[in-house]
């Protein structure tokens, strides 16, 4: 009995890791479509570029000068 038990939860533990396979493909799918393509269509549409990723042949350089914090002991103190 003790051995027709455990074949039955082995095999039960099989059939729901398949359902939850399924279950999380069907739901991450469905939020992947939801949320992500309407954002993508609105910025595909709209052009939009956040991060300033486009070329400028006019530019010297794309690097951008950080400010300077000043030299004292109270910035060398902070770790961050």
């Amino acid at each position: 009995m003790l051995a027709f038990m455990k074949l039955l939860w082995r095999n039960w533990k099989k059939v729901v890791h398949g359902i939850n396979g399924a279950i999380s493909f069907t739901l991450m799918s469905t939020a992947y479509v939801i949320g992500l393509g309407p954002v993508a269509v609105y910025f595909k549409l709209t052009r939009a570029d956040l991060i300033d990723r486009g070329l400028q042949p006019d530019r010297e350089s794309y690097w951008l000068q950080l400010p300077q914090d000043t030299d004292d002991i109270r910035r060398v103190q902070r770790p961050w």
